[in-house]
Protein backbone atom coordinates (compact mmCIF):
# COMPACT_ATOMS: atom_id res chain seq x y z
CA UNK A 1 0.00 0.00 0.00
CA UNK A 2 3.30 2.45 -0.28
CA UNK A 3 5.74 3.55 2.08
CA UNK A 4 4.90 4.42 5.47
CA UNK A 5 6.70 7.77 5.22
CA UNK A 6 3.48 8.24 3.15
CA UNK A 7 0.71 7.81 6.01
CA UNK A 8 -1.46 10.08 6.68
CA UNK A 9 -1.10 11.23 10.11
CA UNK A 10 -4.42 10.23 12.00
CA UNK A 11 -4.22 6.55 10.69
CA UNK A 12 -2.00 3.83 12.06
CA UNK A 13 -0.32 1.06 10.22
CA UNK A 14 -2.60 -2.22 10.72
CA UNK A 15 -1.33 -3.73 14.21
CA UNK A 16 -2.21 -6.55 16.47
CA UNK A 17 -1.48 -8.98 13.06
CA UNK A 18 -4.30 -7.74 11.09
CA UNK A 19 -4.34 -7.72 7.33
CA UNK A 20 -6.31 -6.68 5.08
CA UNK A 21 -7.41 -8.06 1.53
CA UNK A 22 -10.26 -7.80 -1.28
CA UNK A 23 -12.68 -9.81 -0.69
CA UNK A 24 -14.74 -12.56 -2.78
CA UNK A 25 -18.50 -14.21 -3.13
CA UNK A 26 -17.42 -16.66 -0.91
CA UNK A 27 -17.13 -14.22 2.04
CA UNK A 28 -20.74 -13.48 1.23
CA UNK A 29 -22.33 -15.74 4.28
CA UNK A 30 -19.57 -14.16 6.88
CA UNK A 31 -20.38 -10.58 5.73
CA UNK A 32 -23.99 -10.99 6.39
CA UNK A 33 -23.45 -12.46 9.75
CA UNK A 34 -20.91 -9.64 10.52
CA UNK A 35 -23.66 -6.79 9.48
CA UNK A 36 -26.31 -8.19 11.29
CA UNK A 37 -24.53 -8.95 14.73
CA UNK A 38 -23.47 -5.10 14.25
CA UNK A 39 -27.09 -3.75 13.24
CA UNK A 40 -28.42 -5.67 16.69
CA UNK A 41 -25.93 -4.49 18.40
CA UNK A 42 -26.62 -0.70 17.56
CA UNK A 43 -30.59 -1.41 18.34
CA UNK A 44 -29.67 -2.47 21.20
CA UNK A 45 -27.92 0.38 22.35
CA UNK A 46 -30.53 2.70 20.61
CA UNK A 47 -28.43 3.88 17.76
CA UNK A 48 -31.20 4.83 14.94
CA UNK A 49 -28.90 3.39 12.00
CA UNK A 50 -28.76 -0.02 10.67
CA UNK A 51 -31.28 -2.26 11.30
CA UNK A 52 -30.63 -6.66 10.93
CA UNK A 53 -33.35 -7.11 8.62
CA UNK A 54 -32.24 -4.31 6.51
CA UNK A 55 -29.15 -6.89 5.44
CA UNK A 56 -30.57 -9.98 3.00
CA UNK A 57 -28.21 -12.34 1.34
CA UNK A 58 -28.88 -10.69 -2.18
CA UNK A 59 -28.03 -7.92 -1.21
CA UNK A 60 -24.50 -8.71 0.21
CA UNK A 61 -23.49 -10.80 -2.62
CA UNK A 62 -24.45 -7.78 -4.66
CA UNK A 63 -21.31 -5.51 -2.78
CA UNK A 64 -18.73 -8.34 -4.56
CA UNK A 65 -20.31 -6.99 -8.31
CA UNK A 66 -21.41 -3.54 -7.84
CA UNK A 67 -18.44 -2.48 -4.89
CA UNK A 68 -14.98 -3.69 -3.64
CA UNK A 69 -15.43 -5.44 -0.76
CA UNK A 70 -12.24 -5.30 2.04
CA UNK A 71 -11.87 -7.78 4.70
CA UNK A 72 -9.91 -7.44 7.92
CA UNK A 73 -8.70 -10.56 9.19
CA UNK A 74 -7.49 -11.69 12.24
CA UNK A 75 -5.79 -14.97 11.11
CA UNK A 76 -8.80 -16.43 9.62
CA UNK A 77 -11.32 -14.80 11.39
CA UNK A 78 -13.17 -11.84 9.99
CA UNK A 79 -12.31 -9.05 12.48
CA UNK A 80 -14.05 -6.19 10.24
CA UNK A 81 -14.78 -5.03 6.77
CA UNK A 82 -16.11 -1.81 4.38
CA UNK A 83 -17.04 -1.49 0.51
CA UNK A 84 -15.26 1.14 -1.72
CA UNK A 85 -17.15 2.54 -4.66
CA UNK A 86 -16.27 5.16 -7.18
CA UNK A 87 -19.71 6.92 -7.36
CA UNK A 88 -22.69 7.70 -5.13
CA UNK A 89 -25.21 9.65 -6.31
CA UNK A 90 -27.50 8.29 -3.64
CA UNK A 91 -25.76 9.35 -1.15
CA UNK A 92 -23.92 12.81 -2.61
CA UNK A 93 -26.70 13.95 -5.25
CA UNK A 94 -25.40 16.75 -6.75
CA UNK A 95 -21.88 16.89 -4.99
CA UNK A 96 -21.39 13.53 -6.59
CA UNK A 97 -17.34 13.86 -8.45
CA UNK A 98 -16.67 10.01 -9.85
CA UNK A 99 -13.00 11.30 -9.17
CA UNK A 100 -13.31 10.21 -5.48
CA UNK A 101 -13.56 6.71 -3.71
CA UNK A 102 -16.54 6.18 -1.69
CA UNK A 103 -16.76 4.11 1.46
CA UNK A 104 -19.74 2.32 3.27
CA UNK A 105 -19.98 -0.45 5.60
CA UNK A 106 -17.91 0.29 7.57
CA UNK A 107 -18.18 -2.78 10.45
CA UNK A 108 -15.89 -4.19 13.37
CA UNK A 109 -16.62 -7.22 14.96
CA UNK A 110 -18.03 -7.43 18.27
CA UNK A 111 -15.06 -9.49 19.32
CA UNK A 112 -12.50 -6.88 17.84
CA UNK A 113 -14.24 -3.39 18.80
CA UNK A 114 -12.02 -1.13 21.39
CA UNK A 115 -8.71 -1.61 19.40
CA UNK A 116 -8.43 0.69 16.79
CA UNK A 117 -9.34 -1.99 14.11
CA UNK A 118 -11.98 0.77 12.59
CA UNK A 119 -9.23 3.89 12.01
CA UNK A 120 -6.74 1.55 10.63
CA UNK A 121 -9.49 -0.20 7.79
CA UNK A 122 -9.99 4.13 7.09
CA UNK A 123 -6.47 4.85 6.50
CA UNK A 124 -6.29 1.81 4.68
CA UNK A 125 -9.05 3.53 2.28
CA UNK A 126 -7.59 6.44 2.41
CA UNK A 127 -4.60 5.58 0.73
CA UNK A 128 -6.65 3.42 -1.33
CA UNK A 129 -7.93 5.89 -3.31
CA UNK A 130 -4.58 7.61 -3.12
CA UNK A 131 -2.62 4.56 -5.26
CA UNK A 132 -5.64 4.42 -7.41
CA UNK A 133 -4.91 8.70 -8.20
CA UNK A 134 -8.54 9.58 -6.69
CA UNK A 135 -9.08 12.98 -5.02
CA UNK A 136 -9.74 11.57 -2.03
CA UNK A 137 -12.17 9.39 0.56
CA UNK A 138 -15.68 10.11 0.72
CA UNK A 139 -17.99 8.77 3.51
CA UNK A 140 -21.54 9.42 5.32
CA UNK A 141 -22.66 9.04 8.52
CA UNK A 142 -25.90 9.41 10.43
CA UNK A 143 -26.52 12.92 11.02
CA UNK A 144 -28.05 12.68 14.75
CA UNK A 145 -25.05 10.54 15.97
CA UNK A 146 -22.69 13.21 17.34
CA UNK A 147 -20.17 11.27 18.64
CA UNK A 148 -19.82 9.38 15.26
CA UNK A 149 -19.43 13.20 13.67
CA UNK A 150 -17.00 13.57 16.15
CA UNK A 151 -15.48 10.16 15.35
CA UNK A 152 -14.60 10.78 11.52
CA UNK A 153 -13.84 14.93 12.91
CA UNK A 154 -11.07 13.76 14.81
CA UNK A 155 -9.13 11.96 11.89
CA UNK A 156 -9.66 15.12 9.58
CA UNK A 157 -12.66 14.63 7.45
CA UNK A 158 -14.43 17.47 6.57
CA UNK A 159 -17.94 18.07 6.63
CA UNK A 160 -19.25 18.97 3.56
CA UNK A 161 -23.05 18.76 3.82
CA UNK A 162 -26.19 17.27 5.06
CA UNK A 163 -28.64 15.81 3.07
CA UNK A 164 -32.37 13.63 2.97
CA UNK A 165 -31.27 10.10 1.78
CA UNK A 166 -35.31 9.19 2.10
CA UNK A 167 -38.08 8.52 4.76
CA UNK A 168 -36.46 11.98 6.49
CA UNK A 169 -32.81 10.37 7.15
CA UNK A 170 -30.40 12.78 7.47
CA UNK A 171 -27.25 11.83 6.87
CA UNK A 172 -23.75 14.28 7.18
CA UNK A 173 -21.04 13.78 4.36
CA UNK A 174 -17.53 13.80 5.32
CA UNK A 175 -14.55 14.18 2.73
CA UNK A 176 -10.92 13.20 3.37
CA UNK A 177 -8.40 14.63 0.27
CA UNK A 178 -5.92 17.09 -0.43
CA UNK A 179 -6.98 20.14 1.89
CA UNK A 180 -7.70 17.58 4.28
CA UNK A 181 -6.11 15.66 7.57
CA UNK A 182 -4.08 19.26 7.75
CA UNK A 183 -2.56 19.53 11.70
CA UNK A 184 -5.70 21.95 12.40
CA UNK A 185 -8.87 20.22 12.02
CA UNK A 186 -12.34 21.25 13.97
CA UNK A 187 -14.49 18.84 15.45
CA UNK A 188 -17.43 19.22 17.90
CA UNK A 189 -16.75 19.99 21.82
CA UNK A 190 -18.04 17.61 24.12
CA UNK A 191 -18.22 17.97 28.01
CA UNK A 192 -14.69 15.92 28.26
CA UNK A 193 -13.45 19.51 26.68
CA UNK A 194 -15.17 21.56 29.52
CA UNK A 195 -11.50 21.55 31.77
CA UNK A 196 -9.70 23.78 28.08
CA UNK A 197 -12.14 26.48 28.33
CA UNK A 198 -12.31 26.64 31.88
CA UNK A 199 -8.50 26.95 32.32
CA UNK A 200 -8.38 29.74 29.11
CA UNK A 201 -10.87 31.56 30.85
CA UNK A 202 -8.26 33.28 32.92
CA UNK A 203 -10.07 36.23 34.21
CA UNK A 204 -13.72 37.71 34.11
CA UNK A 205 -12.43 40.29 31.66
CA UNK A 206 -10.60 37.98 29.43
CA UNK A 207 -14.39 35.40 29.70
CA UNK A 208 -15.95 38.75 28.58
CA UNK A 209 -13.56 39.27 25.59
CA UNK A 210 -14.07 36.00 24.03
CA UNK A 211 -16.89 34.92 25.16
CA UNK A 212 -19.28 38.00 25.44
CA UNK A 213 -22.26 38.43 27.95
CA UNK A 214 -23.13 34.74 27.06
CA UNK A 215 -21.08 33.19 30.24
CA UNK A 216 -20.16 34.30 33.48
CA UNK A 217 -17.23 34.11 35.86
CA UNK A 218 -16.02 31.83 37.06
CA UNK A 219 -16.74 29.29 34.26
CA UNK A 220 -18.47 26.27 35.54
CA UNK A 221 -19.65 23.14 33.99
CA UNK A 222 -23.18 24.06 34.50
CA UNK A 223 -22.82 26.73 32.10
CA UNK A 224 -21.04 24.93 29.70
CA UNK A 225 -23.44 22.23 29.48
CA UNK A 226 -26.49 24.34 29.03
CA UNK A 227 -24.23 25.84 26.43
CA UNK A 228 -24.12 22.69 24.39
CA UNK A 229 -27.51 21.68 24.54
CA UNK A 230 -29.01 20.99 21.70
CA UNK A 231 -25.95 21.85 19.43
CA UNK A 232 -23.98 20.03 16.36
CA UNK A 233 -26.90 18.59 14.47
CA UNK A 234 -26.22 20.78 11.33
CA UNK A 235 -29.85 20.31 9.78
CA UNK A 236 -31.44 21.21 12.85
CA UNK A 237 -29.76 23.08 15.78
CA UNK A 238 -29.20 26.82 15.90
CA UNK A 239 -25.45 26.62 17.38
CA UNK A 240 -22.31 24.46 15.93
CA UNK A 241 -19.86 24.08 18.76
CA UNK A 242 -15.89 23.56 17.73
CA UNK A 243 -12.85 22.27 19.48
CA UNK A 244 -9.38 22.84 17.28
CA UNK A 245 -7.46 20.03 17.77
CA UNK A 246 -3.97 19.46 16.59
CA UNK A 247 -2.12 16.45 15.80
CA UNK A 248 -2.19 12.74 16.56
CA UNK A 249 -2.93 13.72 20.05
CA UNK A 250 -5.91 15.20 19.77
CA UNK A 251 -4.64 18.33 21.32
CA UNK A 252 -7.13 20.99 21.91
CA UNK A 253 -5.56 23.93 21.05
CA UNK A 254 -8.79 26.70 20.24
CA UNK A 255 -12.71 26.50 20.12
CA UNK A 256 -15.12 28.73 18.12
CA UNK A 257 -19.06 28.42 17.37
CA UNK A 258 -21.73 28.92 14.47
CA UNK A 259 -24.09 30.29 16.71
CA UNK A 260 -27.66 32.02 15.47
CA UNK A 261 -28.10 29.63 12.56
CA UNK A 262 -30.96 31.15 10.63
CA UNK A 263 -31.42 28.86 7.71
CA UNK A 264 -34.59 30.68 6.28
CA UNK A 265 -32.61 34.03 5.48
CA UNK A 266 -29.24 32.01 4.77
CA UNK A 267 -27.34 33.73 7.98
CA UNK A 268 -25.56 32.64 11.39
CA UNK A 269 -22.90 34.35 13.47
CA UNK A 270 -19.04 33.52 14.50
CA UNK A 271 -18.86 33.71 18.52
CA UNK A 272 -16.84 32.69 21.24
CA UNK A 273 -13.37 32.38 19.39
CA UNK A 274 -10.29 31.63 21.52
CA UNK A 275 -7.00 29.83 21.27
CA UNK A 276 -5.29 28.33 24.18
CA UNK A 277 -3.17 31.55 25.15
CA UNK A 278 -0.16 28.99 25.04
CA UNK A 279 -0.72 28.63 21.55
CA UNK A 280 -1.37 32.05 20.14
CA UNK A 281 1.06 33.96 17.48
CA UNK A 282 0.74 30.16 15.55
CA UNK A 283 -1.69 31.56 13.25
CA UNK A 284 -4.30 28.91 14.73
CA UNK A 285 -7.41 31.46 15.09
CA UNK A 286 -6.81 32.10 11.06
CA UNK A 287 -7.46 28.61 10.67
CA UNK A 288 -10.12 28.37 12.51
CA UNK A 289 -11.97 31.35 10.78
CA UNK A 290 -11.16 29.64 7.75
CA UNK A 291 -12.18 26.42 8.30
CA UNK A 292 -15.67 27.76 10.00
CA UNK A 293 -16.05 29.92 6.94
CA UNK A 294 -15.75 27.22 4.66
CA UNK A 295 -18.17 24.86 6.80
CA UNK A 296 -20.84 27.68 6.83
CA UNK A 297 -20.67 28.76 3.08
CA UNK A 298 -19.81 24.97 1.46
CA UNK A 299 -21.73 22.82 4.03
CA UNK A 300 -24.59 24.48 5.15
CA UNK A 301 -25.26 26.85 2.06
CA UNK A 302 -25.34 29.97 4.58
CA UNK A 303 -25.43 33.41 2.58
CA UNK A 304 -23.90 35.73 5.15
CA UNK A 305 -21.95 35.60 8.58
CA UNK A 306 -21.45 38.01 10.97
CA UNK A 307 -19.46 38.37 14.16
CA UNK A 308 -18.23 41.06 16.61
CA UNK A 309 -15.02 42.05 18.20
CA UNK A 310 -14.14 44.90 20.84
CA UNK A 311 -12.05 47.64 19.85
CA UNK A 312 -9.25 47.20 21.88
CA UNK A 313 -8.34 43.71 20.59
CA UNK A 314 -6.70 44.75 17.23
CA UNK A 315 -5.30 40.82 16.78
CA UNK A 316 -8.98 39.99 16.85
CA UNK A 317 -9.67 42.50 14.03
CA UNK A 318 -6.66 41.85 11.53
CA UNK A 319 -7.61 38.72 12.32
CA UNK A 320 -11.13 38.58 10.49
CA UNK A 321 -10.43 41.26 8.50
CA UNK A 322 -7.66 38.97 6.52
CA UNK A 323 -10.05 36.32 6.62
CA UNK A 324 -12.52 38.58 4.02
CA UNK A 325 -14.89 40.60 7.00
CA UNK A 326 -15.69 43.99 5.95
CA UNK A 327 -16.43 46.68 9.24
CA UNK A 328 -20.27 47.40 8.89
CA UNK A 329 -20.98 49.02 11.85
CA UNK A 330 -20.32 50.07 15.75
CA UNK A 331 -22.06 49.43 19.14
CA UNK A 332 -20.92 52.21 20.93
CA UNK A 333 -19.59 51.80 24.71
CA UNK A 334 -21.31 48.43 24.46
CA UNK A 335 -19.57 46.41 27.18
CA UNK A 336 -17.44 47.84 30.40
CA UNK A 337 -13.86 46.92 31.05
CA UNK A 338 -12.85 47.89 34.40
CA UNK A 339 -14.13 51.35 34.32
CA UNK A 340 -14.45 51.95 30.98
CA UNK A 341 -16.97 51.37 28.98
CA UNK A 342 -15.45 49.99 25.19
CA UNK A 343 -17.39 50.02 21.50
CA UNK A 344 -18.18 46.45 19.81
CA UNK A 345 -16.78 46.28 16.13
CA UNK A 346 -19.64 44.15 14.00
CA UNK A 347 -18.28 42.87 10.61
CA UNK A 348 -19.67 40.72 8.00
CA UNK A 349 -19.00 38.56 5.12
CA UNK A 350 -20.87 37.44 2.04
CA UNK A 351 -20.98 33.94 0.33
CA UNK A 352 -19.85 35.75 -3.00
CA UNK A 353 -17.14 37.36 -1.00
CA UNK A 354 -15.70 34.47 0.51
CA UNK A 355 -16.13 32.50 -3.11
CA UNK A 356 -14.26 35.35 -4.68
CA UNK A 357 -11.63 35.70 -2.61
CA UNK A 358 -11.56 31.43 -2.40
CA UNK A 359 -11.03 31.63 -6.31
Amino acid sequence: MGEEEQRPEHFPALQHGYRIHKGSFEWAEDVLKLLREAAGWMESKGIRQWTPGQFVEQDIQGYFTDREVYLALDGNALAGMFTLQFSDAQYWGEQNDESYVYLHRLTVAQTHRGGGLGRQMIGFAVLKARELGRKGLRLDTAAHNVKLNRYYQSMGFRYMGTRDVGEGRLVNLYEYGSASGHSMRLRYMDALDFGHLQRWSLSADFLKQWAGPSFTYPLDHKQLTNYLEGANHPAESDKLIYCAVEGEEHQVVGHISLSAIDRANGSARISRVIVDPAQQGRGIGQRMIQELLRIAFDGLRLHRLSLGAFSFNQAALKCYERAGFIREGIQREAALFGENYIDCIQLSILDREWRARKA
